[in-house]
């Protein structure tokens, strides 16, 4: 299927987001996305003269590896991965899923145990490349949302090939309010939160790390905080799904 959306997505973050260019090797990590979608950044890459690597990766595989995997295993297989990253300039990952709640009889500590070995992998990558990381539009996500699977991928797509140029006066703009403010407040259902964020600085994310983006981020100084908060959305992280949360 030939999907100009495809087209255009794959410009976008082989362009804006990660500026490849001649001569760049970059590593594309595809987890159970549509063929079409590799290609279109395989060729997006070639394109600038960007040299692509890609790894496929299924959510059924990785699951059985983690169930199974002893730490010696996973110690091998991070080595490989460490050294493969070493030698990218630029790093592109696009995560789809079949089944969002593939990892949900796998066992905490398994996961934990991945992520530990994976972590210089995880450092290198973020201190050492130029990287964006999205999701792929699914059903299961359109479900989530309450809409329909075109509705979604159509509402989709236009967030994530948006000019992002464009966002960042306005973003500039809100660094700058957040740098200056000393209090901030929060409410809303069940919700009253008050904390402080005066020194800790703001950053503004435009679609360099994360697709969709257009956040600016910072955190409460950690004795400041008060009150409570609740999340009326529910969600699913590593296969297990989260809601009705409350914090106080």
């Amino acid at each position: 299927m030939n999907d100009h959306r495809y087209q255009r997505l794959a410009e976008t973050l082989t362009g804006f987001s990660t500026s490849l260019k001649k001569g760049d090797r970059v590593l594309i990590d595809a987890f159970d996305i549509p063929e079409e979608m590799t290609l279109a950044l395989i060729r997006a890459a070639r394109d600038r003269g960007a040299i692509p690597t890609v790894a496929l990766h299924s959510g059924r595989i990785a699951r059985e590896v983690t169930l199974g995997a002893t730490e010696k295993d996973l110690a091998a297989h991070a080595r490989v991965e460490l050294q493969r990253m070493k030698n990218m300039d630029a790093y592109i990952a696009v995560r789809g899923s079949h089944n969002i709640f593939e990892t949900s009889d796998v066992p905490a500590e398994r996961i934990r145990a991945v992520m530990k070995a994976m972590k210089p992998v995880l450092d290198w990558r973020v201190k050492k490349t130029r990287w964006v990381v999205l999701r792929w539009p699914t059903a299961a996500m359109a479900q989530q949302a309450m809409m329909s699977t075109e509705a979604f991928e159509d509402f989709y797509f236009r967030v994530c090939t948006m000019d992002y140029a464009r966002m960042q006066p306005g973003m500039k703009a809100l660094c700058a309010l957040m740098d200056k403010t000393d209090r901030v407040r929060i409410t809303g259902p069940d919700t009253e939160l008050e904390f402080s964020i005066k020194g800790i600085g703001s950053v503004p994310c435009g679609g360099l790390r994360n697709i969709p983006d257009g956040e600016v981020f910072s955190c409460p100084v950690k004795t400041s905080v008060e009150g409570m908060l609740s999340y009326n959305a529910p969600t699913v992280y590593q296969g297990v799904a989260f809601d009705n949360i409350r914090l106080v």
